[in-house]
């Protein structure tokens, strides 16, 4: 066998295929601890050749058996959720956020447990427990990756209860970081500023909630920065939701009857929003109703995936053709998808 300079196959592998990769493990010890390094699962980030997936979540798999994560064809990856489950000792988990490929979930009776996920490599972690004093009541996560640091962490938001002048007390929203490979949470100094809502959308360093109808901006957290901080919508929506659009924040406007539109942030230190599509969703898709539509996210060929109940479209912005997507399952969840080579089980403490 030829032997490579360490240097060399490091930037080979930096520019290979996960799949590949995970395969080329087995080739010798050396590849296998290469492939396991977490800085070249880093750098694969920043050169990765992968192509845009759907990942489907199958909340229903028959097999307990069946822990393997599998392709199928167009375009669609499925990741059995078996692994998870068991690792919560829970059937019922909610996923949190995902970021770069990662998956966060909590037990849907016990937020308070918390797993990491990567699907890829069919691995699952639990993180530690919560250091702060937390009021009943549903606790908010966000998954987000710090590049200047290299490092994966996860804010928790919660309410707390905080003494006024005579005896008035009042709730409070606090939170606290972890990074993943420590040992604890960090609290903050600052929570949001108000309650938030809904899954977080992880783009350009930032994890971004929606909270509208209640307020009118959209909540952000820095992820390097740990800051909250608020960003004004194109406008105002009364139906709307936020995605990641190959990279950029992007939020979709479902207010109209005849179309949706989405729009992108693309220069996000600018915060300006551009209309990049509008997309009719009358028949005879059979759409009656646009507050049902969701946008997954670009896929295969430039296409846009959307749901619509239990029914799925891809639309290419360029002809403006439809087409519908037949995914077999009842309790199905489909998230865009590029994965992750990072080995989340050395990041596991004790």
């Amino acid at each position: 066998m030829v032997h490579f300079p360490s240097e060399l196959l490091f930037d080979i592998f930096s520019r290979l295929p996960i799949k590949s990769l995970l395969r080329f493990k087995c080739v010798s010890q050396l590849w296998c601890n290469m492939i396991d390094d977490p800085s070249l699962a880093y750098i694969h980030l920043t050169r990765s050749v992968e192509e845009p997936k759907m990942l489907i979540l199958d909340h229903q798999t028959k097999n307990p058996d069946t822990l393997r994560f599998t392709e199928v064809v167009g375009g669609f990856l499925k990741a059995d959720m078996n692994l998870v489950t068991k690792f919560a000792k829970s059937k019922a988990c909610f996923l949190e956020s995902c970021c770069n490929g990662l998956l966060c979930f909590t037990k849907i009776y016990d937020d308070r447990v918390l797993v990491l996920f990567n699907p890829l490599r069919q691995e699952v972690i639990a993180l530690p427990p919560h250091t702060a004093s937390l009021l009943p009541g549903k606790r908010k996560y966000g998954l987000g990756f710090d590049s200047s640091t290299n490092t994966y962490k996860v804010v928790r938001v919660f309410k707390f209860i905080r003494g006024g002048c005579h005896g008035n007390l009042s709730f409070n929203l606090g939170a606290e970081v972890y990074t993943l490979g420590t040992s604890s949470w960090r609290p903050i100094s600052k929570g949001p500023p108000c309650l938030l809502a809904g899954r977080p959308i992880f783009a350009c360093g930032a994890l971004h909630w929606f909270v509208n109808p209640y307020v009118e901006y959209i909540v952000s957290f820095d992820v390097g920065k740990e800051e909250f901080g608020s960003i004004s919508p194109p406008k105002y929506y009364s139906s709307s939701h936020l995605l990641d659009l190959g990279g950029n924040l992007a939020m979709v406007d479902r207010s109209f009857d005849s179309h949706i539109e989405i729009w992108v942030m693309k220069e996000y230190e600018k915060k300006e929003w551009v209309k990049e599509y509008k997309i009719d969703v009358n028949p005879p898709l059979g759409i009656l109703d646009d507050f049902w539509v969701e946008v997954i996210g670009l896929w295969e060929f430039g296409e846009i995936l959307l749901r619509y109940r239990e029914s799925f479209i891809s639309y290419n912005p360029k002809t403006g053709v439809k087409r519908y997507i037949e995914i077999l399952g009842h309790d199905v969840e489909v998230l865009y998808y590029m994965g992750s080579l990072l080995s989340i089980s050395r990041f596991q403490t004790e």
